[in-house]
């Protein structure tokens, strides 16, 4: 994900609040979480599961346990991050996100097959929260 108008610091905080008050301290941001540029700051990375057996983790289309943040995780981390901050936005590989258009837009990447044609899997069904 890239997230623009928001610094690292302002995001990583936004993730551990989250996952303190809903998922039991399980979410954090990946190490490989980096923020560019000095003018127009942009933070570039993702976030996931500490556990892949607690709260806020998912399973894969094959149903095996990952540290990947699960739907409703992200969810959560963006709903309070446009709260917090509304001049905010996010790119994903699924959707553009901003304050305005977020409730709209994000239903909608829980219809996206990612499994397969035989066994399909969507993102709100592979939740273990």
């Amino acid at each position: 994900m890239i997230i623009r108008n928001v610094t690292l610091a302002q995001f990583t905080s936004i993730v551990e609040s989250v996952g303190q008050d809903a998922y039991n301290g399980n979410l954090i941001i990946h190490p490989d979480m980096r923020q560019e540029g000095k003018r127009v700051i942009r933070v570039q990375g993702r976030i996931r599961a500490e556990s892949s057996r607690e709260a806020g983790a998912r399973r894969s289309w094959s149903g095996r346990r990952t540290v990947a943040a699960c739907w409703h995780a992200h969810r959560d981390v963006y709903r309070a991050l446009f709260a917090q901050y509304p001049d905010a936005t996010v790119q994903t590989s699924m959707a553009r996100y901003d304050a305005a258009t977020f409730e709209d837009v994000y239903p909608a990447t829980g219809n996206v097959n990612i499994g397969s044609m035989f066994a399909p899997a969507y993102m709100p069904q592979l939740c273990d929260c």
